[in-house]
């Protein structure tokens, strides 16, 4: 994803040098962005053994909106739904189990605050101007974990079904992104950049229920333990507003 920034990046620096640039064209405006794409999970998420979380690169949609104060800075906030997906042969076949019924995928939506420097490029005053631009983030974020409902042999394990369910988990998440815009008619563009969640250890609530032969429950609360950091590459639609 890197690679494919930085090429975009080499390809318009040659068509920039002669261009305008002017810190200053964006001030006073804001802007809102929807954007989505492929996220990818960090290796510990992946594992496939008793640290691992079985799950599998997903796809975000996120929204943002951000207000350009002097100079190029400015600040904002953003709104992202992530959705990994969860990998089933592997988790049953670590399971040992007969049968198994899984649903939904794992799942965190971010609220965080933007600290956004661009760097506009009037290439053609009023009909294009490229916006290289860099952002922090910061905020937080809550996780869920997939549905999962195992079903055993009475004859092989005490307990025939064992059933995971998700509990309430939030924690903070630090951020960056970095990418180039394309505005046309000082109103709408597209936007193409590069995104990481910073690596940061965190726990994860969730409930076991366990049923036996005999309809005897027996229920605890337990905790996922990982790293849930992240890295995006993304697309996405803008509009400018308060350009004159």
């Amino acid at each position: 994803m890197k690679t494919l920034v930085l090429l975009t990046l080499a390809v318009f620096t040659s068509l920039v040098l002669k261009a305008q640039f002017d810190i200053k064209y964006i001030d006073k405006c804001g802007y809102f962005q929807l954007s989505g794409g492929n996220i990818e999970s960090n290796e510990d998420m992946k594992r496939t053994d008793e640290t691992g979380l079985f799950a599998k690169n997903g796809y975000f949609f996120g929204l943002d909106y951000n207000h350009t104060i002097a100079y190029g800075f400015g600040l904002g906030m953003n709104l992202q739904f992530d959705w990994y997906n969860f990998n089933k042969p592997a988790f049953a076949e670590f399971a040992h189990t007969d049968q198994y019924r899984i649903r939904g995928k794992y799942n965190s939506t971010r609220w965080g605050l933007n600290i956004v420097q661009n760097i506009p490029i009037v290439m053609s005053k009023d009909n294009l101007v490229i916006n290289i631009y860099g952002e922090g983030n910061a905020g937080i974020r809550s996780f869920n974990i997939p549905s999962i409902d195992l079903y055993y042999s009475e004859i092989e394990n005490k307990w025939i079904e064992v059933n995971y369910r998700t509990r309430i988990n939030t924690m903070g998440y630090l951020g960056f992104s970095a990418g180039i815009q394309f505005i046309f008619n000082n109103v709408f563009g597209i936007n193409i950049s590069y995104s990481e969640v910073l690596p940061s250890r965190h726990s994860v609530h969730y409930s076991v229920r366990l049923t036996d032969a005999f309809d005897k429950v027996s229920e605890h609360e337990s905790y996922l333990h990982s790293y849930f950091n992240s890295k995006s590459l993304q697309f996405g639609l803008f509009l400018l507003i308060g350009k004159n």
